[in-house]
């Protein structure tokens, strides 16, 4: 009796144990169910694949799927599929999608203090990169009003990457920034129009899709603009002359997210986003170098002259984009009712884009 009674209790205490681990495997299996389940988010941009900024994008969405082993898959839609580049902050406010590149230039009514960080700087990538960041990311006075403006727009800007230097490409020989005096040049931001006027140069409002037609019919006579798009547009068919301003770099189209998606990533994943971002901010600076390489290698093969203009043609031509880059931000943070916030990031910016600048 004695010994059936030990054996009753032994067939419960293995029943309990395997009901217990057959619990523990199921609890398990749900965890690890939840651990590998796919993050989907939805990337746009109005430019096509083969342009620096989705170029840029691209490379930091792959390190992010890298980054988290798979439970993050983007879903990527290029060339204006879902927008144009004037609709895409609505598309990230709204949640439309959950990121895009975004290009702070074309939205000064939603974002007037960020204007400023998307304007020449007189520095080397590596300096320009390390302005920005330090304005955006870690000067606690500057970064607060950026996070401000940016949360009112429901959206959460991660790191600017570097778009390489701007110069000026001509039709016709040219030596100096006097031989582009009484030229027609192309205007991509409205205040370039006071500049040009200012160095004797006759601005023309031309899209940037209508370069390359304007310039072969006449309508302009050089152009200016960032490097990067040299060689994508084919400009270089048409220059006799480029004409290098050295040292500039301008940072712009920091892969955004909106807030509400970003607030809802877990931390590691928030800080995959961070990292990617981070690591495709500092591979910019090389990229850009590249395109530049190959700009001017595009350039000698058609035998278009590449001239290094003078210090003080460089000088005169910033100190006059300076100007009135700073009263146009100036003006639209008026419009805006945020001017008594723009001394705040003007007092270091005056420094920066002059190279005069130095983190603490």
């Amino acid at each position: 009796m004695k010994n059936k009674i030990m054996l009753v209790f032994a067939v419960a205490a293995v029943l309990l144990f395997v009901i217990v681990a057959c619990g523990e495997k199921a609890d398990q299996g749900e965890t690890g169910k939840a651990e590998t389940e796919v993050i989907t988010l939805k990337f746009s941009s109005d430019k096509m694949t083969t342009e620096p900024p989705v170029k840029q994008a691209f490379h930091l969405l792959d390190l992010v799927e890298a980054k988290t082993n798979g439970r993050v898959k983007i879903e990527r839609f290029t060339g204006g599929s879902l927008g144009g580049v004037l609709e895409h902050l609505d598309l990230v406010t709204t949640g439309a999608v959950d990121i895009i590149s975004l290009h702070t230039d074309q939205y000064p009514q939603q974002l007037p203090l960020h204007q400023i960080l998307n304007t020449e700087q007189l520095v080397t990538g590596e300096q320009a990169l390390a302005n920005v960041t330090a304005l955006t990311q870690e000067i606690p006075e500057t970064k607060a009003l950026l996070d401000a403006e940016e949360q009112q727009n429901n959206i959460k800007a991660l790191y600017w990457n570097v778009q390489g230097a701007t110069g000026i490409t001509t039709s016709y020989p040219a030596q100096s920034l006097n031989d582009v005096k009484g030229k027609k040049m192309n205007v991509i931001a409205g205040y370039q129009r006071k500049v040009f006027n200012e160095l004797g140069i006759i601005p023309v409002n031309v899209q940037i899709p209508d370069i390359y037609e304007s310039m072969s019919r006449g309508v302009i006579d050089t152009i200016f603009m960032a490097n990067a798009a040299v060689i994508s547009l084919k400009w270089y068919e048409l220059g006799k002359t480029h004409l290098s301003l050295g040292d500039n770099n301008v940072c712009s189209q920091a892969l955004t997210l909106n807030l509400n998606t970003w607030n809802k990533l877990p931390a590691d994943i928030q800080q995959a986003f961070i990292d990617a971002s981070k690591e495709t901010a500092q591979w910019s600076i090389g990229e850009a170098a590249k395109i530049q390489e190959e700009t001017y290698e595009a350039f000698k093969k058609l035998n278009v002259d590449i001239v290094e203009l003078s210090t003080e043609d460089r000088t005169m031509f910033f100190e006059s984009l300076f100007k009135y880059s700073i009263e146009n931000w100036l003006d639209t943070c008026r419009k805006k009712g945020v001017v008594d916030k723009a001394p705040v990031i003007q007092k270091y910016w005056d420094e920066m884009k002059w190279g005069r600048w130095q983190k603490q």
